[in-house]
C-alpha cells in the first residue's frame, strides 16, 4: 500500500507542499483504486482532521506535528487513513453498502483472511509469536530453521511500519470493538514487548504481500561460507561486459563510477579495455576501441577497485579482465599501477598451478585475466569484443586488430590466460589457468551440436569459460544468460548499464549467497558421470497466483479503473533461453473481469510450465 501511495502522492500534491487537502485526498483514493463512497471518505477525512487537532491540544501520541487544519494531511498521516479505510472495506458488504455484516463470512472473500482463518481460527483477531512460529512458519511454510526470536524481530518490524499504530484506540471505536477482541495480548504490556508478541489480521496481510514473505528461499539469500571451498571453476561468477560504458557501444560516455556501481551490485569480474594514450606518463586510457566513446585513465579505475577492497576487506576475489591493446611502455605502466595501487590485495599467481584456488582462499584479493606470452598461433585476437570497426583515416578495417605481445612485467601478474578455442578435446589438456572467451553467437553455434555439450561441461569442471554479447548489440542490449549458465560457463558477461530482462535474471541469480557474486553451480552443470539420473528428467511446475493488491493503472494512467488485470509469469529454462530476445515462455493467469477495488483473489488461478532442468530455472512475474 505504501509503495503505491508514494508512487501517486507527488502527482496529487500539486503545489508540492507536503500536504494534501480534502479534494486531493479524494483524487488520491481514485488514483490508487480505492472505491469508497465520497461522503464516507469525506467523513473519515474530516473526523481525522478533528481528532488530530484535539489530540494535538492534549499532546497525545497522535500529535506528530504542530497541526494546522489549513495544510491538510501529510504522507504518513495518509498512510494511516488508508489503513483505516481498508479496515472499513474489510468489514462492509460486497455490494458496496455501508451496512456491517458478519466479519467471518466476509473475510473468506479475502485470501489473507482465508489463510489466517485456516491457520489460527476464524474467531481470532490477533496471533501470538509462538502460534505464528509453529502454526505457520514450521507447519505451513516448512521453515524449520525459524526461531521465536526471528518471529519477534519480524513482529517488531511489522508493528513499527509507518503509522500503523497511529490512533489505534480510536480506530477500535470506529470498528465497534477492540482490535484484539480481548485475546492474545495484555492491555498493560504495551511498548516494544507488545509489538514483538502479536500481530493482527491486517499486519498478517501486509506480511503476506510484503518483502518479508518473499518467494525467494530465505536460506538461499544468506551468505554460506562453507560453500566457498571449491575451485573457482565450480562457481557462477557475476560478470560485467565493457564495464566502463554508461550507454551504447558506439558513442556513450565512459565513467569510473560504472565500476563502483557494478561492484556495489555484486559484480566480481570487471572488464577494462586498455589503449595507448598521449600521456607522457604512459598511463593507458580505457574506452571502446574504434568508436567515439569517451576515455578514462586506467589508474583511476584501479584506484576505484582498491577503494572498494579497502572498504570491503572480506570481499570474495575480484577479477579484472584486461583487453590489452597497449604497447610495451604502457603495459609496464599498467603493471606498475596494479602493484603499487593494489599492494597486498593483488594476487600474483605461482607457476605450475594444478588446481584453481577456492574463493575463500582468495578473500580480499584482485586477480588479473589477460594474456601471458604464448605462441603467436595461440593469440586470442579473434575474440576482440567490438562492433564493426573503422580506422581513424576512414578506411574499413578488414581484419581484426592484432594485440601486441605481453611484456614480462604484466604477464607475471596475470592469473588467467586467454587462449583461442579450437576444440574441447584440445582445451581439456590445457593448464587450469588457461581459459576461453566465447561470443553469444559462438555459444549458439557450438550448442547446435549436442556432442559439444558434455565436452564443454567437462572443460568447465577445471577451467573457466567467459561469454559476452555479440558485437552487433551496439545498443548495449543483452542476451539470455540461461544457456551459458546451463553449460557451466562461469563468467557470463552482461551490459550492466542496461536494465533489461537478462539483467533481471542476473540479479536474481546472484541474489543467492548473500549477493557475494559467487554462486555454487548445481550438479546439472557438471559432467554427469556418477549419477546420470540425479538432475535429468522433466518436471511440471505449477504456480498458483493467490492474490494481487494495490494494482497501478495501466500505462501510467491517472484516471479510470484497473480493468481485466492478469498476471504474466515468465519462466526461463534451457529451451527458452535459445530465444534471441531472451523473453522466455510466458503463460498467464485468467483475466479478472471488471476489477473494482484494491485487490484480486484467484484461488483457482494457476499457470503450468513444463521444466527441463529444475536446478537452473528462473521465474519472473509481471
Amino acid at each position: 500500500l505504501e509503495l503505491l501511495l508514494r508512487y501517486a502522492w507527488y502527482d496529487t500534491d500539486c503545489n508540492k507542499s507536503g500536504y494534501i487537502d480534502q479534494s486531493e485526498f479524494l483524487q488520491l483514493l481514485s488514483r490508487i483504486n480505492i472505491y469508497l463512497k465520497q461522503e464516507k471518505a469525506i467523513q473519515i477525512y474530516k473526523k481525522f482532521i478533528k481528532e488530530q487537532h484535539n489530540n494535538n491540544q492534549r499532546k497525545s501520541k497522535l500529535s506528530l506535528r504542530n497541526f494546522n487544519k489549513q495544510h491538510g494531511i501529510t504522507l504518513e498521516e495518509c498512510v494511516y487513513l488508508l489503513r483505516k479505510i481498508r479496515k472499513i472495506l474489510h468489514a462492509t458488504s460486497e455490494n458496496g453498502k455501508d451496512k456491517k455484516r458478519n466479519n467471518t463470512d466476509h473475510r473468506r472473500n479475502e485470501i489473507s483472511d482465508a489463510i489466517f482463518d485456516r491457520l489460527f481460527g476464524p474467531e481470532k483477531e490477533v496471533v501470538s509469536a509462538r502460534e505464528f512460529l509453529h502454526g505457520f512458519l514450521h507447519w505451513k511454510q516448512n521453515d524449520g530453521g525459524a526461531t521465536l526470536e526471528d518471529v519477534r524481530n519480524l513482529f517488531q518490524k511489522l508493528n513499527g511500519m509507518e503509522l500503523s499504530q497511529l490512533g489505534e484506540d480510536n480506530d477500535d471505536e470506529e470498528e465497534g470493538g477492540r482490535v484484539d477482541g480481548g485475546k492474545g495480548g495484555d492491555d498493560n504490556d504495551g511498548g516494544k514487548e507488545n509489538k514483538e508478541e502479536t500481530i493482527d489480521r491486517l499486519h498478517f496481510a501486509e506480511y503476506l504481500f510484503g518483502p518479508h514473505n518473499d518467494a525467494f528461499r530465505p536460506e538461499k539469500v544468506m551468505f554460506d561460507r562453507t560453500l566457498m571451498d571449491k575451485p573457482l571453476s565450480h562457481y557462477w561468477i557475476n560478470t560485467s561486459h565493457n564495464t566502463y560504458l554508461t550507454g551504447d557501444q558506439l558513442k556513450s560516455l565512459s565513467s569510473v563510477e560504472m565500476y563502483a556501481a557494478a561492484l556495489q551490485r555484486g559484480c566480481k569480474c570487471l572488464e577494462i579495455d586498455c589503449w595507448d594514450s598521449d600521456s607522457k606518463t604512459n598511463n593507458p586510457m580505457v574506452y571502446h576501441g574504434y568508436t567515439v566513446t569517451s576515455k578514462i585513465p586506467f589508474d583511476e579505475i584501479i584506484s576505484c577497485v582498491k577503494a572498494y577492497v579497502d572498504a570491503n576487506p572480506e570481499t570474495l576475489p575480484i577479477i579484472l579482465s584486461l583487453e590489452n591493446h597497449c604497447t610495451h611502455p604502457f603495459q609496464k605502466t599498467m603493471a606498475q599501477t596494479l602493484e603499487t595501487t593494489l599492494g597486498d590485495a593483488l594476487y600474483i599467481p605461482k607457476p605450475g598451478m594444478l588446481l584453481l584456488p577456492s574463493p575463500v582462499e582468495l578473500v580480499g584479493k584482485v586477480l588479473i585475466k589477460g594474456k601471458r606470452p604464448a605462441d603467436k598461433e595461440d593469440d586470442e585476437t579473434i575474440t576482440v569484443e567490438s562492433v564493426d570497426q573503422t580506422l581513424p583515416d576512414g578506411k574499413e578495417n578488414s581484419s581484426e586488430p592484432v594485440l601486441p605481445k605481453i611484456c614480462p612485467e604484466l604477464a607475471r601478474l596475470t592469473m588467467f590466460n586467454g587462449v583461442k578455442y579450437r576444440n574441447f578435446e584440445q582445451s581439456n589438456e590445457m593448464s587450469c589457468t588457461d581459459m576461453h572467451s566465447f561470443s553469444e553467437l559462438k555459444v549458439s553455434k557450438l550448442t547446435k551440436d549436442p556432442a559439444n555439450v558434455p565436452l564443454w561441461r567437462k572443460y568447465n569442471l577445471d577451467h573457466l569459460s567467459r561469454t559476452y554479447p555479440a558485437g552487433g548489440r551496439v545498443d548495449s542490449s543483452n542476451y539470455n544468460p540461461i544457456a551459458a549458465w546451463s553449460l557451466g560457463c562461469q563468467m557470463v558477461a552482461l551490459n550492466f548499464q542496461t536494465d533489461d530482462s537478462a539483467m533481471v535474471l542476473n540479479d536474481g541469480r546472484f541474489r543467492e549467497n548473500g549477493g557475494c557474486g559467487y554462486v555454487l553451480r548445481p550438479r546439472s552443470t557438471f559432467p554427469m558421470n556418477e549419477d546420470r539420473n540425479s538432475c535429468k528428467g522433466r518436471v511440471m511446475l505449477r504456480i498458483r497466483v493467490l492474490a494481487a493488491a494495490c494494482l497501478p493503472k495501466p500505462n501510467g494512467d491517472i484516471a479510470g479503473e484497473v480493468i481485466d488485470p492478469f498476471v504474466v509469469v515468465r519462466v526461463h529454462d534451457m529451451i527458452d533461453s535459445v530465444k534471441v530476445d531472451g523473453s522466455g515462455s510466458s503463460p498467464k493467469t485468467k483475466v479478472i473481469k471488471d476489477l473494482a477495488g484494491m485487490s484480486i483473489t484467484g484461488a483457482k488461478n494457476s499457470v503450468v510450465k513444463d521444466i527441463t532442468d529444475k536446478s537452473n530455472v528462473i521465474k519472473r512475474s509481471i
